[in-house]
C-alpha cells in the first residue's frame, strides 16, 4: 500500500510541474528565484526545452497513476 502512496505522490508532482511547465513557466521561474536557498535551482535546460520537459512530466505522471492503480489491485 506505501508503494501505491508513494507513487501518487510522485505522479501528482509531475503532473503539477508538467502543467505548469507548459501553462506558465514565468511563475515556475519566479517560483526558483524565490526557492533558491530553500530547493535546488532548476536547470535553465529546463525553461530552454519545456514543451519537452512538460510532456516528459505528465507521461510520467500518467504512468505513477497506472503504477499506483496496479499496486492498489494487486495487493487485494
Amino acid at each position: 500500500m506505501a508503494l501505491a502512496n508513494i507513487s501518487i505522490i510522485i505522479g501528482v508532482i509531475a503532473l503539477t510541474v508538467g502543467v505548469l511547465l507548459l501553462t506558465t513557466p514565468n511563475f515556475l521561474k519566479r517560483l526558483n528565484e524565490l526557492s533558491i536557498k530553500v530547493i535546488s535551482k532548476i536547470d535553465e535546460h529546463a525553461f530552454t526545452y519545456r514543451i519537452g520537459f512538460g510532456v516528459s512530466l505528465i507521461i510520467i505522471a500518467i504512468f505513477m497513476f497506472f503504477m499506483a492503480y496496479y499496486f492498489q489491485k494487486r495487493l487485494k
